[in-house]
């Protein structure tokens, strides 16, 4: 499982992550800080990332 971690969120997850084997990184280390959402989706999907994030990145219906 690979996990990219919103700018939404501290960088402090990935040692939390590490701890359980779970390799993460947080998106100001692979990307622009003021990318917007689209972007790190985009990239989490072509990299085969799981995007964890505190919002939501899905437009509504």
């Amino acid at each position: 499982m690979k996990i990219i971690i919103d700018m939404n969120l501290t960088p402090e997850w990935v040692t939390v992550l590490a701890k359980y084997d779970i390799q993460a990184v947080h998106w100001s280390i692979v990307g622009d800080p003021r990318a917007p959402d689209h972007d790190i989706m985009e990239w989490a999907k072509i990299n085969d990332y799981i995007v964890f994030t505190s919002e939501s990145l899905l437009e509504p219906n």
